[in-house]
């Protein structure tokens, strides 16, 4: 990373258009809630000749944003046919400038670097920090935006979570008092979440309804200590109808905030107040989270909303293109569902890029073929341009089957682990450009026919819909090599 003590200057590019795209579609890639925090809190992103510039308040944000959004950005560019992007970094009076090509090694987001982020901005600028905390808290609690029950698209996958949810929102005299959503990213806990708040204010207009997301629920905890105003805090907090934090896995190694968390739900709780928490993992699995905690959220009901099978994903992107007004034919909607990976927020953002690219005019909807894979462009290779290598198909089915390696490539024959190097050989011969007997040795076998009959097995496994055990559930063939697939290009991101 290069950094300069002077200013780019650099005018705005004068397609409008291509700029609310790229911001549209990192919106909706990274969410509103992380969206809003990196880009328009903390940062502004603009198009210039030949350049995408992000200016930073911080020089911790630009670091942030470049480690974590670059190549999303890029990305995404490069999908709406902005030419050799290059990525301008600029804090204040300095600038961080970073080509394309330059590709340096993508790092894991770690949660607690944000708090740590938030009470350091906190300290450099009080008055600033708490002004966006109360207004984020403002544009929580203003309910204007919390989604629908009506728009949340049902089916086997999440029907039980729905009813739980409806249950918390809806029954007079003995309802569920406290609901524990947990599931993968993008599934629908965040919909279910705030469609509850929704549906339980319009029955109760007077009840006092909380909805915030664990982060937020921490920085306004660290404004309140910080500002000596802790019972004004709590006073919120604890007079409350309904509270629903989503993301609650953010505490994780808050030890602070977690025990707030617990006298906050057990007030509230002592008085009949409802409560909704949602995560990305059940409550035992929460990394770094007090006994006493985990406890307090398992004496409720613990329901986990599943990734969507193959068809509700049809439906979704449906759905999704027709809200978009893009009237995608059949073979179009099922390539988009391939390209885009099982969660309901991948299928939505690859919707909202296929509807930029086809907004910037170039192909007609009747090649939507063509248009889809225009948009969200081939698997061969991850969006870091280098090519997909057998080790990391090995690590990832080793990931989401639960299979060791040492037996992935080893001689047994158990069902499982041969289903796995089934999968493993399928995947290796679409994501990459080996011939069987270059697979076969990265397999350590010493004959290519046997691993092209074990992807001929697990290609019949998918055209079956056969049910197979992954880590943690089942999945149809199609939805574990998609799974798989998508941990592949994660690892790579």
């Amino acid at each position: 990373m290069h950094h300069t003590s002077a200013a780019v200057d650099c005018a705005p590019d004068s397609t409008n258009t291509k700029l609310q795209a790229l911001r549209s579609a990192l919106k909706q890639r990274l969410g509103a809630r992380k969206y809003e925090l990196w880009f328009q809190d903390n940062a502004q992103i603009d198009l210039c000749s030949g350049a995408i510039r992000v200016t930073a308040q911080t020089q911790f944000a630009a670091d942030w944003i470049d480690r974590h959004f670059r190549m999303d950005l890029l990305e995404i560019s490069r999908t709406l046919m902005i030419e050799e992007p290059k990525f301008i970094m600029h804090v204040q009076s300095s600038t961080v400038q970073n080509a394309m090509s330059n590709n340096p090694a993508a790092e894991t987001e770690d949660v607690q670097c944000v708090e740590n982020f938030n009470a350091a901005t906190a300290r450099k600028m009080p008055t600033m920090t708490a002004r966006k905390v109360s207004q984020s808290v403002r544009r929580e609690d203003s309910g204007a935006g919390w989604k629908r029950f009506d728009d949340f698209l049902v089916a086997a996958p999440n029907r039980l979570a729905y009813e739980s949810a409806r249950q918390v929102a809806e029954v007079e005299g003995d309802p569920l008092r406290l609901l524990f959503l947990h599931g993968s990213c993008g599934v629908g806990k965040t919909h279910l979440s705030q469609s509850i708040c929704r549906r339980f204010q319009e029955r109760n207009p007077q009840a006092k309804v909380r909805y915030a997301t664990g982060e937020q629920f921490t920085n306004e905890f660290i404004a309140a200590i910080r500002e000596d105003n802790i019972e004004q805090f709590r006073r919120k907090t604890r007079r409350l109808d309904l509270l629903v934090i989503d993301d609650v896995h953010f505490l994780g190694n808050k030890t602070a905030t977690q025990s707030e968390c617990l006298h906050t739900i057990d007030a509230i709780g002592f008085h009949g107040a409802r409560i909704v928490l949602a995560s990305d993992a059940h409550p035992r699995q929460i990394a770094k989270f007090s006994a006493a905690l985990v406890s307090r959220f398992l004496s409720g009901m613990v329901v986990k909303v599943d990734d969507p099978d193959r068809a509700t994903r049809v439906a979704l992107a449906t759905q999704f293109a027709i809200r978009r007004g893009l009237a995608l034919p059949a073979a179009a909607i099922e390539t988009l569902v391939d390209r885009a990976g099982t969660s309901v927020r991948e299928i939505q953002g690859a919707v909202m890029t296929i509807a930029a690219v086809h907004s910037l005019g170039g192909i007609e909807m009747g090649n939507g073929q063509i248009l889809v894979e225009r948009a969200l462009g081939r698997v061969t290779t991850s969006h870091i341009g280098r090519p997909v290598r057998v080790a990391e198909i090995l690590q990832a089915v080793c990931t989401t089957t639960g299979v060791e390696r040492e037996d992935l490539v080893g001689i047994g024959r158990h069902r499982r682990v041969v289903t796995a190097r089934g999968l493993a050989a399928h995947l290796a011969r679409e994501m990459t450009t080996l011939s069987f007997p270059e697979i076969a040795t990265a397999l350590g076998r010493s004959s290519h026919s046997t691993i092209h009959a074990a992807a001929a097995r697990y290609r019949n496994m998918i055209e079956r819909s056969e049910l197979l055990s992954a880590r943690n559930d089942q999945l149809t063939a199609a939805d574990l090599s998609e799974r798989t697939r998508r941990e592949v290009l994660r690892v790579r991101a």
